[in-house]
């Protein structure tokens, strides 16, 4: 039996699959495929995959994992070559190795965001709007928790690593908490930033966001592999 980790890409259409429609997506892409995978064992066995980190819906990425294991002759090349031979092109594996951290060691995840400016609004508009929200000393927001609801400070817990100013509107790069420990979705920090607008800023109006995760990260810095 092999272990494999494979990094795969989710693009365009592919990123309004929901997290439970992706898995079984992957389950369906193994059987056509003929990819022999291990199965669990018990009453209802199905077949391991593992998704160490979910990606929100809406958001695009090129970092995502899937640990399987192989049960049977097959290479790991084979099984990447026949199994984007099965997915759709907007849902394709780019690498596959035997996985070197555990699940437990991400940490972190890096982001890049777009937001559009809205007709009426230039980019200079949303960038001043920005930079007066982020100024603030605590940026509180009510983040939903296994024990109900909690009050947290989203900017303590985002790295703004760069802020540009885009011709039709403002992109960031973020990195945020991610993991089994402790986890924030950057699209908090917008929608904070939308609440406060409306209340302090009403005249800069926003259009899409355009939203992609980068890179998953271990507590080292190191890419999560």
């Amino acid at each position: 039996m092999v272990p494999v980790r494979a990094t795969f890409e989710k693009r365009r259409r592919a990123k309004y699959i929901s997290h439970l429609d992706l898995m079984r997506c992957m389950q369906r892409a193994f059987r056509r495929a003929g990819v022999p995978i291990w199965y669990t064992e018990g009453f209802n066995p199905h077949a391991y995959l593992m998704f160490p980190l979910a990606l929100s819906l809406g958001y695009e990425s090129g970092c995502e994992c899937m640990d399987f294991r192989i049960d049977g002759e097959m290479s790991m090349q084979e099984a990447m070559t026949r199994l984007n031979a099965a997915l759709p092109p907007d849902l394709q594996i780019r690498k596959v190795a035997a996985p070197v951290r555990k699940h437990t060691d991400i940490t972190a995840a890096d982001y890049a965001l777009a937001l559009d400016c809205a007709d009426g609004t230039s980019a200079e508009e949303l960038r001043a709007a920005w930079d007066t929200f982020i100024a603030q000393p605590e940026i509180l927001i009510e983040k939903k928790t296994k024990r109900g609801t909690a009050m947290v400070d989203v900017k303590a817990q985002a790295e703004i690593m760069m802020t540009q100013t885009l011709e039709d509107g403002l992109w960031l790069k973020l990195r945020m908490p991610a993991g089994t420990s402790v986890n924030v979705n950057p699209g908090l920090l917008i929608d904070a930033f939308a609440a406060w607008r409306a209340e302090n800023a009403p005249q800069v109006q926003t259009g899409m966001l355009h939203a992609e995760r980068l890179a998953i990260l271990c507590a080292d810095g190191s890419e999560f592999a």
